[in-house]
């Protein structure tokens, strides 16, 4: 885990103190060594995050044999092993045992046929010396980041924004489509924008091909099976899916420092943690919860780490925790990020690195084994959808509904579902989607023309063949995945310094999981059925068959306190108001009912609080990210 960045200049020159500049702004990513390389039209820093061959044979960039292939990795390669003993039998001299030295070997002998052989999570640039190209690629899934800047003169990429900013230093406009898309649905979906106009993420399962004259191919080296499952037993299909999951799990227990694991008492990293467990002895767990009993698991993940037998750590977060750590984050996020448990996140990360460099987590059980409550309402919504003519849930249901009470308003959500628009299921009704005429200022009324409900779903899966969990899953793989839930835990945890590897999102994993029957992912009403009858042979049942919880804080509650009474001194000079992005008007109204128990408005308040600090820290930079705004408390 690293942080890369690079610039092509067709014709040169290159800027070293620009180069320096990209590395300093990635110093918590690699705080272990940084290297350099510049060529006629082409520069590369590299931070290190050292993992694998702790020596300084193991740094970057990484040179093939002659020096005429530079690489660079942020990430991990799982198979880099087996791909080392092929080049070495190729002809190939090694001098390092580090996974990032397989890449500019195996680009040497496979060219770009290379991407597909790679299992693990990276983002990486390769420079051809001879035919005078740039190589990028980004891992199947996205969950290592890489951000684009393209222009007349120049391509600059770097694994954070900060970074790719600071190489020329030049300010660029704010995005008034991704800050609207910020408010509407708690992140900025990556396929469309970022919060700076221009800059663009490189797409996950894509590689591209920089031509001497700064000409940009991109190239997609993979994607999810084209086949309908095939006819499987209950036992052979779980027999298959503990095989890839115990051997992604092991190959992710492979470094040269200490390895840990994330466990919140959910079903996924419950199961990570007990494979872990059969091959680490001695591995430690690491778990964050609230005083707030209602909103914490850290009960399950005790009941887990001690049926284990694994040495367990947690840490306890409160308001006063929320208020020292969050400026912090929203300088690392570099742009608007509204989901609030990178919080938790960054703080069970900080326990984590007191012990480990490494740790596994649980991310993407949900989106393979169909784990989420809006997949089960995706299925009976078009089950119904099917079976009730059109013309009467357009007519007729909205009135009876009204007359049913509870049960009606049950119906009426499966009707609207039924009749909604692709994607129209995903706005959050807790944000500021459907109030964004009222609390937007003048600079974001350009985000208006475009339509934010499109931008929030992924390209439809066009397949005749594809069952309709397949269909759902594929959007959630590419946008709510990558540009919500892997975002959130790179940055907090490369913010603490710690590596994250996910095992459920191998690509073995995957495709194992994509081919499974949908009846054995959701059945008779129990999502994630045969992830959950692994996993009740291996950790207890009751910590597996319970009600869903999440990773939410107690915000409902803060708002109402500390983190209300902050939320309000920022809004008396605001910053996003000074700068016509928000009214602050309608902000307060919203605090206010919040506060006097008339609707939760917990999700919105969030928001406006994460924007209000982006506009300080990172927009203005009047304030300093270490700022602790529980100095406000006392203002």
């Amino acid at each position: 885990m690293c942080g890369i960045g690079g610039v092509l200049v067709p014709g040169g020159p290159i800027d070293p103190a620009g180069l320096q500049r990209m590395g300093q702004r990635m110093v918590a990513r690699g705080p272990d060594d940084e290297g350099q390389f510049i060529g006629p039209q082409v520069g590369l820093i590299h931070r290190r995050l050292s993992i694998l061959d702790l020596s300084a044979l193991g740094n970057c960039p990484m040179p093939n044999e002659d020096d005429s292939v530079q690489a660079l990795l942020n990430g991990e390669i799982y198979n880099w092993r087996e791909l080392r003993t092929e080049l070495i039998a190729a002809g190939h001299s090694f001098r390092s045992m580090s996974d990032s030295e397989v890449l500019a070997h195996g680009y040497e002998e496979w060219g770009e046929t290379l991407f597909a052989r790679l299992r693990g999570m990276f983002a990486l640039a390769i420079w051809d010396q001879v035919r005078s190209r740039l190589l990028l690629a980004r891992d199947r899934i996205g969950e290592k980041p890489l951000f684009l800047w393209q222009d007349q003169e120049r391509i600059l990429f770097a694994s954070t924004l900060h970074a790719l900013l600071a190489y020329d230093e030049q300010p660029r406009p704010v995005n008034a489509d991704a800050v609207a898309c910020y408010l509407s649905h708690s992140f900025i979906p990556a396929h469309h924008h970022t919060i700076w106009q221009g800059i663009a993420v490189f797409p996950p399962a894509h590689y591209g091909v920089i031509n001497e004259r700064g000409e940009l191919s991109l190239h997609r080296y993979w994607s999810f099976p084209n086949q309908r499952p095939p006819v499987m037993t209950v036992a052979a299909a779980e027999r298959e899916v503990e095989r890839v999951l115990e051997d992604s799990v092991q190959r992710c227990l492979d470094a040269d420092v200490p390895v840990g694991v994330f466990l919140s008492g959910g079903v996924d990293s419950s199961v990570v943690a007990a494979l872990a467990a059969r091959h680490h002895p001695g591995i430690h767990s690491f778990s964050v919860g609230f005083a707030e009993a209602e909103y914490s698991e850290l009960a399950f993940a005790r009941k887990v780490a001690s049926h284990l037998g694994i040495e367990h750590h947690e840490v306890v977060l409160r308001p006063r925790d929320v208020l020292k750590i969050l400026p912090k984050l929203v300088w690392h996020y570099g742009q608007p990020f509204g989901d609030a448990s990178a919080v938790p996140t960054y703080r069970v990360a900080t326990l984590a690195r007191n012990h480990a460099k490494v740790c596994l987590s649980g991310d993407g059980g949900d989106e393979s084994f169909a784990g989420y409550w809006r997949v089960q309402s995706g299925v009976y919504a078009a089950r119904y959808g099917a079976l009730v003519p059109e013309m009467i849930r357009k007519r007729v249901i909205p009135a009876l509904a009204g007359l049913l009470g509870p049960l009606g308003s049950r119906l009426a959500a499966m009707n609207t579902l039924s009749l909604g628009t692709p994607g129209a299921g995903y706005t959050n009704a807790q944000s500021w989607h459907n109030l964004l005429h009222e609390v937007a200022g003048s600079a974001m009324l350009p985000g208006f023309n475009h339509d934010r409900v499109a931008c929030r779903v992924g390209y439809a899966l066009d397949r005749d063949g594809a069952t309709p969990i397949q269909r759902l899953l594929f959007d959630d793989f590419q946008v709510q995945l990558p540009d919500a839930y892997l975002t959130k835990v790179d940055i907090a945890s490369m913010a603490a310094s710690l590596e994250v590897r996910a095992p459920l999102l191998d690509v073995e994993v995957l495709e194992t999981a994509w081919r499974l029957p949908d009846r054995m992912k959701l059945h008779w009403g129990t999502r994630k059925w045969l992830l959950k009858r692994i996993a009740a042979r291996l950790v207890p049942r009751d910590v597996v068959y319970r009600p869903k919880m999440g990773f939410a804080m107690p915000l409902a509650h803060w708002f109402r306190g500390e983190i209300g009474v902050v939320l309000e001194q920022l809004l008396t000079e605001s910053v996003a108001e000074r700068e016509g992005w928000i009214d602050t008007k309608c902000v307060r109204r919203e605090l206010d009912a919040h506060r006097t128990g008339q609707r939760d408005n917990h999700t919105r308040l969030w928001l406006i609080l994460w924007l209000e600090l982006w506009f300080r820290i990172v927009y203005s930079k009047d304030w300093d990210y270490e700022t602790d705004l529980s100095m406000l408390l006392t203002a």
